[in-house]
C-alpha cells in the first residue's frame, strides 16, 4: 500500500545549520511509505494542522518530534499515541500507525486500550487521557 509522503527529496538530507526548520526536516524524511513517520504524515488531518500544533497537543518535547518524523526515532507505543491524539486521529488510523510502528493495535478487550479507545473518539487531549488512565488505575502516557 503507497501513502502520500511527507518526502520530496531523497537520500541523505542536506542540513545548513542555519536554514534549519520543522518543515525542512519533515520533507527530508525517509522515502519508505510502510514507516510510521511517512504514514503518520501522509494524513489528512496532520497535513491540515500546524506541527507546532501537534508537539503542544501531544506533549512531545520538539527535538523528539522532529526526530520521530525525520525517521531517525522509532518512538514507543506511548509517544504513537500521544501523537495520534495531539493530532486528532481515529481510533482506525492510530491502530494501523501502531502496527507500522511494529506495536500491538488498540485491543478493545484491555482496559486501557478501551480507555485509549474512548479517549480518541471523544477528541480528548493527552493531558484528559491521563487523568483518566490515572483514575482507573492503568499506566499513562
Amino acid at each position: 500500500m503507497e501513502y502520500e509522503k511527507c518526502s520530496e527529496g531523497k537520500g541523505k538530507p542536506e542540513m545548513d545549520q542555519s536554514k534549519i526548520s520543522l518543515d525542512n526536516i519533515i520533507t527530508k524524511m525517509t522515502d519508505d511509505p510502510n514507516t510510521f513517520s511517512s504514514y503518520f504524515c501522509s494524513l489528512e488531518c496532520v497535513k491540515r494542522k500546524n506541527h507546532t500544533e501537534i508537539i503542544r497537543n501531544s506533549d512531545i518535547e520538539k527535538s523528539y518530534y522532529y526526530q520521530i518524523i525525520k525517521g531517525n526515532r522509532i518512538p514507543s507505543r506511548n509517544k504513537v499515541l500521544r501523537l495520534c491524539i495531539g493530532a486528532g486521529l481515529s481510533t482506525k488510523e492510530t491502530s494501523h500507525a501502531l502496527i507500522l510502528n511494529g506495536d500491538s493495535p488498540l485491543y478493545l478487550r484491555r482496559k486501557r486500550d478501551r480507555i485509549l479507545a474512548y479517549v480518541i473518539e471523544k477528541g480528548l487531549t493527552v493531558t484528559e487521557a491521563n487523568l483518566l488512565l490515572d483514575e482507573q488505575g492503568e499506566e499513562m502516557l
